[in-house]
């Protein structure tokens, strides 16, 4: 039933519609400087040790308007993200981008939000494979009942980041699960953001006037049950309560972005859902 409760909830959200927003102010840096400090040291004291927002894996591509720098950390969090050229999203105050994951038949959390903190449950992660345009990064919940392996790849010829998340069940039932993807955005360097989502997206932009107008999209590239979400705070989401913090209409705020995916995974086998970051 909780299954099922979940996909007509992300169903319903779906069918959701959205509406213009108002220009963004760039608000007062001294207080967002002083509110981030808070935020990240909230989410440290309840990190693990493996949490970390420190790049491992660095990748660059393009020149000027089709400029593109992110970095992975050695968990699969993508903690800096410029693009195009000069125009940072993510590493910003707090550093906070990553992946959750509910598990509907036990109502257990995981998660990795970097800077955001992550959820103590998760076992050390292991390096699959590098190539100069793309990572492998597998990580094993430590009740064993889950392995999340992401490859992360820099897009030939586009200014954007596909990145597949294969859920490998290890139990012998089929389990249903929520992953998740977020990230903090903090547009070219400013906290304060219009924030808005779609069925199969979820964006943060600023316009003229308020830094340049510049945006980050989060897009789902499957055909799975999905859904975008904004949030009006810059925390992670719950990922057994994806809707605590969710506005269904634009907001300009210091926020955040993230995609729902809704997954029945068979007994010893894994699911797939992919995705992109791109700037616009």
């Amino acid at each position: 039933m909780k299954q099922l409760a979940v996909a007509v909830t992300l169903l319903a959200l779906c069918s959701l519609s959205f509406a213009g927003s108002p220009g963004a102010a760039k608000g007062n840096a001294e207080a967002e400087a002083k509110a981030a400090l808070a935020q990240k040291n909230a989410a440290l004291a309840a990190a693990s040790p493996l949490a970390t927002s420190t790049c491992s894996y660095t990748f660059t591509s393009g020149a000027n308007n089709t400029y593109l720098q992110y970095c992975v950390t050695v968990n699969g969090n993508i903690t800096q993200l410029m693009t195009p050229l000069g125009v940072e999203h993510i590493a910003v105050g707090s550093f906070g981008e990553g992946y959750g994951l509910c598990d509907l038949a036990s109502g257990v959390a995981y998660y990795d939000y970097a800077d955001f903190g992550d959820s103590g449950n998760w076992g050390a992660p292991t390096l699959l494979s590098q190539t100069a345009t793309a990572v492998k990064i597998a990580r094993s919940t430590s009740d064993g009942v889950w392995t999340l392996t992401q490859t992360i790849t820099q897009v030939a010829g586009s200014a954007s980041i596909k990145i597949a998340m294969a859920l490998k069940n290890h139990t012998a039932i089929a389990r249903g699960a929520e992953l998740v993807r977020y990230a903090d955005t903090d547009i070219d360097g400013i906290f304060t953001n219009n924030l808005s989502a779609t069925s199969v997206s979820a964006f943060a932009w600023n316009f003229s006037g308020g830094g340049g107008p510049y945006g980050l999209m989060l897009q789902a590239l499957d055909n799975t049950q999905h859904q975008g979400f904004a949030q009006d705070v810059p925390l992670g989401p719950d990922p057994c309560n994806l809707s605590a913090h969710w506005k269904s209409a634009p907001i300009l705020t210091d926020g955040s972005i993230f995609l729902g995916h809704y997954n029945l995974v068979p007994k010893s086998g894994t699911k797939t859902v992919t995705m992109t970051y791109r700037g616009y």
